[in-house]
């Protein structure tokens, strides 16, 4: 489901804005201890039983007087899946759904089991078997939180912006597309997930982003130089204006270049938490590392693409790739 397809209450469809919840509302919390307890009936109890160890949580299951008769009917199964809806508190709720997700069979099959079963069953308790993943959407939608389940089915991400993921998307095909780029994509995906878990890591979002354009403008900028780093590239880019070219805007003026000389170089003096020294390190939070990372997926793509390249040299023949 897009973002655009979401239900929004009247007084948002009025002002043509989307309002993402950055909590748990009472509602969502009770729906998804709910969803925990279903959930966790299709998690093998010995991959249930990690679940606290990982989050570092004790599970305790408060009781009503009256609810004796349904503790002793309780396997230990079954007594982990109530006992991790309880045991949290709505924030830390996320933390369980999100250990959940990662524990959970894969779309379209079924828990691992060591007695073999005929594929005709098999494909008759899938058919019948609820769809976690599907209904856990549908409670986040419906909360309008400002997280989502992540493509791969496996935890929770923040939603991004239909433009943000199109320009990581572009960035990433334009450098797989251009084996001279190296790592650029994987050093752009990771500093994407980097910022789009449930606890983000800014510091380690910057840093993967500047690496990520070392990678895509390493082999345009200086392929002779095995250490080379944005640092090194940029003053030669500085250095040597009339060996590079940027197709950015007005032909024929050196404009496009030093937008290319003036991005780079802000990304590269943005990221405070590279070095130590006698004062307190300030690490990058979680704004600049997004600016960062917007930045790297423009530049990303201009290097990738030949938007921006090195002038072949007088009298010289080049083979464009």
């Amino acid at each position: 489901m897009s973002t655009s397809e979401i239900w929004q209450p009247l007084s948002d469809r009025q002002s043509a804005s989307q309002q993402w919840a950055r909590r748990v509302s009472p509602a969502l919390a009770a729906a998804l201890r709910q969803w925990i307890i279903l959930a966790g009936r299709d998690i093998p109890s010995q991959d249930l039983d990690r679940v606290p160890v990982r989050l570092g949580i004790h599970l305790h299951l408060e009781l009503e007087e009256d609810d004796g008769e349904f503790v002793e009917t309780l396997n230990h199964h079954d007594w982990v899946r109530h006992a991790l809806a309880e045991s949290v508190s709505d924030k830390a709720l996320l933390d369980v759904v999100d250990a959940l997700l990662d524990l959970l069979p894969a779309r379209g099959q079924g828990p691992n089991r060591a007695d073999p079963l005929p594929m005709q069953i098999i494909a008759a308790m899938n058919a019948t078997k609820r769809d976690h993943r599907k209904s856990l959407q549908q409670h986040l939608d419906d909360a309008r939180l400002m997280y989502r389940i992540s493509e791969d089915g496996r935890r929770l991400v923040r939603r991004t912006d239909r433009a943000s993921e199109l320009a990581l998307r572009d960035a990433s095909a334009a450098a797989d597309q251009m084996p001279s780029s190296g790592s650029a994509s994987k050093f752009l995906e990771s500093a994407w997930e980097a910022l789009a878990g449930l606890h983000p890591d800014p510091p380690r979002a910057y840093s993967e982003a500047i690496k990520a354009v070392e990678a895509a403008a390493h082999s345009v900028v200086q392929p002779n130089h095995a250490k080379a780093t944005l640092g090194t590239m940029l003053g030669e880019l500085k250095n040597a204006r009339h060996r590079f070219v940027a197709d950015v805007g007005q032909p024929g003026t050196s404009v496009g270049l030093e937008t290319v000389i003036s991005m780079a170089e802000a990304l590269w003096t943005g990221q405070t938490s590279r070095h130590g020294g006698q004062y307190p390190t300030l690490m990058e939070d979680l704004s600049q590392a997004r600016a960062a990372l917007h930045l790297a997926t423009t530049l990303v793509t201009w290097f990738a693409s030949h938007v921006v390249r090195r002038e072949p040299k007088p009298g010289v023949a080049t083979l464009m790739p």
